[in-house]
């Protein structure tokens, strides 16, 4: 068999503006502004398509990491997929996005440590000190916390329990996680932007 050149044309649909560019599916989250807050648990290297589909429904996405959730997804492909800096330090970032308001923070993965802290109020990395921020928007009705637990199946314990249901009493919504081989897991981005789409309405 020959092959030509045109045997490799493909149709790789309408151009868009730039690298960055996403088409977007839905204007379900148009003007809304979205932190994606991700902690260390190996589901982080997922967050990077969680951006694109948030932003897919027309929301502007910040990123915030812990160190922990940099060994399982990168800085450059956080930044590339949200458009924006990421944020994963303390510094004068740590506690808001300084170009506005945010809509709501989506905590996926949110794993043991980080809702324990969160909880109890310690506030001593980039993502558990804009939480204490947006907890207290969250009592002010300006925003919404979402969390997405994962983790293995054992730590799903007391604490945990414990501490989901006193953010869930300070108005946080929990997201169930996805039962897979004693562990879990977050659900798909689909469903996780549903629920974003639902705490904004």
């Amino acid at each position: 068999m020959s092959w030509t050149s045109d045997d490799f044309r493909w149709d790789l649909g309408e151009a868009l503006a730039g690298d960055r560019a996403i088409a977007t599916t839905s204007s379900d989250l148009d003007g809304r502004r979205i932190a994606l807050l991700v902690t260390g648990g190996i589901a982080a290297y997922r967050t990077p398509s969680l951006a694109r589909e948030l932003r897919r429904h027309g929301a502007q996405v910040f990123a915030f990491a812990t160190p922990s959730a940099l060994q399982f997804v990168t800085r450059d492909s956080l930044e590339w997929t949200t458009s924006h800096p990421l944020v994963s330090a303390l510094d004068g970032r740590a506690q808001h996005v300084e170009t506005g308001r945010v809509d709501a923070w989506l905590v996926a993965p949110a794993t043991y440590a980080t809702i324990n802290k969160a909880a109890t109020g310690i506030a001593d990395n980039a993502v558990t000190t804009a939480l204490a921020s947006a907890l207290g928007a969250v009592e002010a009705g300006a925003t919404q916390v979402i969390f997405a637990p994962t983790m293995h199946g054992s730590m799903a314990n007391t604490i945990l329990r414990d501490s989901l249901a006193r953010l869930a009493n300070l108005g946080c919504r929990v997201i169930p996680p996805v039962g897979r081989d004693g562990k879990a897991t977050l659900p798909d981005d689909a469903a996780l932007v549903a629920v974003v789409v639902a705490a904004l309405r």
